[in-house]
């Protein structure tokens, strides 16, 4: 079922949301990438290599690419 361009409108609400928790599965892909490969990233490097490989997907399933 097609949706109407309305429906397919993030709210504020919902844009800050998604925003929030991208930036929370980034901070957890930092510590994550410290604690497995002993790399230290700092936020902006741990912004650039997440978002290069989840962000294309992040906001199609709502799921954290990083929960396996």
């Amino acid at each position: 079922m097609a949706r109407t361009a309305s429906e397919q409108r993030e709210t504020a609400d919902q844009f800050l949301a998604r925003m929030e928790s991208q930036c929370f599965q980034i901070d957890r892909y930092r510590w994550q990438v410290r604690s497995t490969q002993g790399r230290i990233l700092s936020e902006d490097e741990a912004a650039r290599e997440w978002i290069e490989r989840y962000a294309a997907d992040f906001g199609r399933d709502r799921l954290s690419p990083n929960e396996d």
